[in-house]
């Protein structure tokens, strides 16, 4: 049980070693194809044939599936009505989503980014008809793609005088390739082409960075704030779905070079950049490098992702105030007293899901893997659900002296519109293809099936991880085959981490931070259990603040409730205890008091604490 840090993630790893990444060293799976493209190694299943089983994830799920169901689709569509000029029945639905002139940056956000979402909504419909097969989610889909492509006409007029015409569009554009995609929609693709001729007049010659377009002529700074820089990524599955040769030259058009010139020769250019468009704009490099099979935009991607590493709390979440601090001053500590708005955390969720799921795709690095699961289960694991009325949860808070889960101000904001996306992705996330059998990535309860060699096979993992240390594998298979099952062994595992097959332990090392192969002829009724040592251990906050630290269970961040000492000592964390076998709340003995501890996803309304002074 031992002090350790985020810092030391990936710092062994191939792919950032000497923060460099040859081209010499790219093993021949990474290497471009004849057509120029990249083809990782793992390839992610389709999503209906990932199911979650029951737990909090699914509920996750089939809330915010719910939720998008039952949007007012007049209330959807009315700010493209209004901006259009056209007859606009049905109600604003509030917040950030209308159609409205009182918005003020310095203190009102009602009407800040009118409409800004509806793409992201028909994502997560789309997504989520691909893992029900729900027809009602499906005619919701079409009835919307038609009714919006109504308000289409090719000046663009919805964009004048728009404060973020490419952080709208790449929305818009993500959810029409996915109504495509993954809801048949037959006139998705059409409507695109339409949709890219309307704001095409209104977007810069390149991506602008937040101070270059502080430089140029604005309104106000609202207009600052637009997110060009994350459009390619989108452009390029654009390309992809379709082949139109118009959305890979958009996309190489708005590539964010000095963003990713800087991360691929190793320099920090995080500092004062926003933070969740910086980290998805790192998914916009991989699919740069996927598509022109530049492995310099893979580079800047793994770089990219070690430095945010390098400033995360212990729950994975990064960003105090929606920016990135200036490393080797003690910021990351000093935000837990002067910020409540710690990590933005469906956005900041969903933006680490992608980056993690492409850099663990291309490299088979295991540790992608456990930076997701760190990030699942400390933040998005543990966020309010959206209700009805968009009221959405926005921060977490990570304060020292108050911290509390609480929802947003404002109604519909861009969190609303990234939380159904990704619990939507939960499955795809957590198993992949590869040529010889399948990776195990997340332990979570789900069922995967697959033809494997012509035999239909399937696996079933139960679990209450990470409440419990143990996951259970179940085949079932037509026929006997033969394949690999890769199971991810944490890199925080310990001695006590082991696997068996059939009851039998399985002989040989589990090494941590890699992923486990497993290759036999697997038959219907074999199981797989794997029980993870989840040590205790302390993390502090940066390297400026050693005795500023919080206590991790294996993937899981502790928070302290109730009446909490102003001090403790490392000793007295470490000797933390379960409170009973069924609980997942841990107790430390503090002279002659008991302090409370329990994860993000097990708090209610109470305040907590995550990080403490120890003494040296």
């Amino acid at each position: 049980m031992t002090t350790t840090s985020r810092r030391q993630f990936l710092t062994t790893a191939a792919i950032a070693a000497s923060g460099t990444l040859a081209a010499r060293s790219l093993p021949s799976w990474a290497l471009p194809n004849a057509e120029g493209e990249v083809v990782p190694p793992l390839s992610v299943f389709e999503y209906s044939q990932v199911q979650l089983l029951d737990g909090i994830l699914r509920q996750q799920f089939e809330n915010n599936h719910k939720v998008l169901l039952n949007i007012d689709e007049d209330g959807l569509l009315k700010p493209f009505r209004q901006r259009q000029g056209m007859p606009a029945p049905g109600p604003d639905l509030g917040g950030w989503y209308d159609n409205s002139d009182d918005f003020n940056p310095a203190d009102n956000f009602h009407g800040f980014i009118p409409g800004h979402s509806f793409g992201q909504y028909m994502s997560g419909l789309a997504r989520a008809y691909a893992v029900t097969g729900s027809e009602l989610t499906q005619r919701k889909i079409h009835r919307l793609v038609r009714a919006y492509a109504e308000t289409i006409e090719p000046t663009g007029k919805f964009y004048r005088d728009y404060r973020l015409p490419g952080y709208t569009f790449d929305k818009t554009c993500c959810g029409l390739i996915d109504a495509h995609e993954f809801a048949a929609d037959p006139n998705a693709l059409e409507l695109l082409k339409r949709s890219t001729d309307a704001v095409l007049p209104h977007l810069p010659e390149k991506a602008l960075s937040r101070a270059e377009q502080e430089a140029r002529p604005h309104k106000n700074v609202a207009f600052t704030w637009d997110e060009t820089y994350t459009l390619p990524e989108n452009l390029f599955l654009a390309y992809r779905r379709s082949r139109d040769e118009r959305y890979l030259e958009l996309a190489k058009r708005f590539i964010y070079h000095e963003y990713y010139d800087a991360l691929a020769e190793n320099h920090n250019a995080l500092p004062g950049k926003h933070a969740y468009s910086h980290v998805n704009a790192l998914s916009s490099a991989m699919q740069a490098y996927l598509v022109l099979g530049d492995e310099h935009y893979l580079r800047a991607a793994a770089n990219g992702l070690r430095m945010v590493h390098e400033q995360s709390y212990a729950t994975g979440g990064w960003g105090p105030n929606e920016g990135f601090v200036e490393p080797g001053k003690g910021l990351l500590a000093a935000s837990l007293n002067n910020t409540h708005s710690s990590f933005e955390t469906p956005c900041g969720a969903y933006g680490h899901f992608k980056i993690t799921r492409y850099l663990l795709r291309v490299t088979r690095d295991s540790r992608y893997g456990d930076s997701m699961e760190r990030i699942l289960y400390n933040t998005i694991a543990g966020a309010k659900p959206i209700l009805a009325d968009g009221t959405t949860f926005y921060y977490s808070d990570y304060n020292s002296g108050s911290g509390r889960k609480v929802y947003y101000k404002e109604k519909w904001p861009c969190c609303s519109g990234t939380f159904p996306q990704l619990t939507a992705d939960y499955g795809i996330s957590t198993y992949y293809r590869s040529a010889d059998g399948v990776y195990v990535n997340l332990f979570i309860p789900s069922r995967v099936s697959w033809s494997q060699d012509k035999t239909q096979c399937t696996i079933t993992q139960q679990t209450s991880y990470p409440t419990s240390s143990t996951t259970d594998l179940r085949f079932d298979l037509t026929r006997p085959e033969n394949f690999t099952v890769h199971l991810r062994i944490p890199a925080w595992a310990d001695a006590k981490s082991r696997v068996s097959i059939n009851g039998k332990r399985m002989e040989g090392e589990v090494v941590p931070g890699k992923f486990l192969a497993l290759s036999r002829t697997w038959k219907a009724g074999d199981r797989v259990e794997f029980e993870i040592g989840m040590p205790l251990r302390v993390e502090a906050v940066d390297a400026q603040n050693p005795n500023t630290v919080a206590l991790v269970r294996g993937p899981l961040a502790l928070f302290a409730v109730g009446d909490i000492p102003a001090k403790l000592t490392r000793a007295q964390l470490l000797a933390a205890t379960a409170a009973s076998q069924s609980s997942q709340d841990w107790v430390v003995e503090s002279d002659h008091r008991s302090l409370t501890l329990r994860p993000f996803s097990a708090l209610g309304d109470e305040t907590y604490r995550l990080y403490h002074k120890v003494e040296t």
